[in-house]
């Protein structure tokens, strides 16, 4: 005689639903079988030691069962009680865990909250991913702060391994130029008459000869690849080996809100591919120093680069204009409790 799987199964499942009465059963028949031997033992005429152990037999039966039913009612709904607490704690944990390792990929490690000065947070987190990191790059417009910070720390060896790549607006690219000025003024809930965004565009402009007049000064203690770019002004940032910082623009603040990412989320993987495409698809590249044969190492060479880009004011004028841009930022650097000294 065979027995289907199916059978099995049901039969399982059958004495699951009854098994308290099950044990019911068992507890009674048990007990019965215990009255019977203690009687047999006690009262019918045995050899002695026959009759000795029927009835200690019975009344061990019998106190198992008792044992049994004072356990089942006091003892095992507090053990069952407390094995559900473990479970419930074990599944707890394992559903925070999967929940943490399913969103901890596309969430910030840190948020720093926008201000008109730099801030310190921000400060010793940058730090910390600079220290560590191999390279540094950063994508934005103009690049003002990222070249005061790389002129402040040229002289330290952090920075002087580093390998540098800045993403810097196209000063030719007139409509991109015109989207970031439109953008900024929205941020500042600017005018924006048409005099008023001509005179940004000039300005911004303005502003990347001189970066690249700060980059180029600075091409002896740190040699500097810039991709000049034509993206439209959706995101500022800057990444290391083991993070990004992400500014979104949308903030008309002087420095906005800044997400950081760890190296392992997916928004870095998908931001070092933008940067990757930026590289790749750049509409100029240039190398400040002799690392290159077709560098930018004189001033001859850089002259020729600013003709070539547009740019019609004097040298020693950017570098005027430079130099008065890097008092402002030590003024807010100051004003924020940060010593220039210090890398931020």
């Amino acid at each position: 005689m065979t027995t289907s799987a199916s059978g099995g199964i049901d039969g399982v499942r059958i004495f699951a639903k009854y098994a308290r009465l099950w044990a019911v059963i068992v507890m009674l028949a048990s007990t019965v079988v215990g009255v019977l031997l203690t009687m047999w033992g006690v009262f019918f005429d045995l050899d002695e030691d026959l009759s000795t152990a029927l009835a200690a037999i019975g009344e061990s039966v019998i106190a198992s069962v008792l044992v049994y039913v004072m356990v089942s009612l006091f003892l095992d709904p507090i053990r069952q009680r407390l094995q559900a607490q473990e479970l419930a704690g074990y599944a707890i944990d394992v559903a925070h865990s999967q929940f943490q390792e399913r969103f901890e990929a596309s969430l910030p490690s840190g948020v720093f909250e926008s201000a008109d000065v730099p801030k310190l947070a921000f400060r010793e987190a940058f730090e910390a991913l600079l220290v560590t990191s191999t390279r540094y790059d950063s994508k934005g417009s103009a690049a003002e702060f990222a070249t005061f910070r790389l002129a402040q720390g040229s002289q330290k060896r952090v920075f002087r391994r580093l390998e540098i790549r800045l993403c810097i607006l196209d000063p030719r690219a007139e409509e991109c130029l015109r989207a970031h000025v439109i953008m900024r003024q929205r941020e500042q809930r600017g005018t924006r008459a048409p005099d008023s965004i001509e005179e940004g565009i000039e300005a911004l402009r303005r502003q990347v000869f001189i970066s690249l007049t700060a980059l180029h000064d600075l091409r002896a203690s740190l040699p500097t690849h810039v991709y000049l770019h034509r993206d439209l002004p959706f995101f500022r940032c800057e990444m290391f080996d083991g993070g990004m910082f992400l500014t979104y623009n949308l903030d008309g603040t002087e420095y906005p809100e800044n997400l950081q990412f760890s190296s392992q989320t997916r928004p870095y993987r998908a931001y070092h591919t933008s940067l990757d495409m930026t590289r790749w698809f750049t509409s100029k590249e240039i190398h400040f120093g002799s690392q290159s044969a077709l560098g930018v190492d004189s001033d001859p060479r850089f002259l020729d680069l600013l003709e070539e880009l547009g740019c019609q004011t004097p040298l020693d004028e950017l570098r005027t204009d430079r130099d008065e841009r890097f008092r402002r930022f030590r003024a807010q650097l100051r004003e924020a409790g940060i010593d220039e000294g210090d890398i931020f």
